[in-house]
């Protein structure tokens, strides 16, 4: 009796980063099949999605199998669970953004956000398809633009806008396409100069905190934040 029980302990512990053929005898879905994960944007550079969960939801076991990077729109108190694993308690902050390599090693997990937590958790998740090292070793030099250290996959450079009132930019040339993410609420004056008929999305007005953009490069881009608080937003480039 005891070495069947060990047997199944043994079994349930491998099932963590298995083959996909292995997998597929687990009860989980693809992550753009979790209802809570809501897909966005889908082209054949990213798949983007909104993961959105009330305090005392909890997500169906999901398979993260692409590298992907988070960004937390509203910081939370989290379970996270890996499919074998024990449960472990996670504080999300409101403005991180890091990465997970998952195209060698998949993950299968799940996460409930708990009924102590300070608001309901607000991811935005962006797959990145395309694995291949960006041509240029350019990277943005305007001191506005902060590199994350905490994003460290092939393909994907990560940086922190933050402007005071009135402040901006500069003119910057962006040669690569990307995803502009706002963590704040905003009043935005933005001027564009169209390079190989590229345009930004965003036209100058009001951009609500969680909006998501994708935009094609390359751009001369200029922001200014012509509301009265600082204005806070995430940029990704993809090679």
């Amino acid at each position: 009796m005891w070495l069947y029980i060990l047997f199944c302990c043994f079994r349930l512990s491998m099932m963590i980063n298995l083959p996909n053929s292995t997998m597929n005898e687990i009860d989980f879905v693809e992550v753009l099949d979790e209802p809570y994960h809501k897909p966005l944007i889908q082209n054949s550079h990213v798949n983007i999605f909104i993961a959105k969960l009330d305090r005392n939801q909890t997500t169906m076991y999901h398979r993260h199998k692409e590298n992907t990077v988070y960004t937390v729109i509203a910081g939370s108190l989290c379970n996270t669970q890996i499919l074998g694993a024990d449960v472990r308690e996670q504080e999300y902050v409101t403005g991180d953004c890091f990465s997970g390599e998952y195209r060698l090693h998949p993950l299968i997990h799940r996460v409930e956000c708990l009924n102590e937590s300070s608001a309901n958790a607000w991811f935005v998740g962006c797959e990145i398809l395309q694995d291949k090292a960006f041509v240029s070793a350019d990277v943005l030099e305007h001191n506005h633009w902060i590199p994350i250290s905490t994003v460290n996959i092939t393909g994907c450079r990560a940086y922190r806008l933050k402007l005071a009132p009135q402040e901006t930019t500069g003119k910057q040339l962006i040669d690569s396409s990307g995803v502009f993410i706002s963590l704040t609420d905003g009043k935005l004056q933005i001027n564009n100069d169209k390079l190989e008929q590229q345009q930004f999305p965003l036209s100058t007005g009001i951009i609500e905190k969680g909006h998501v953009t994708w935009f094609d490069g390359t751009i001369q881009l200029e922001i200014q934040n012509m509301n009265s608080n600082v204005y806070e937003a995430i940029l990704l480039l993809v090679a």
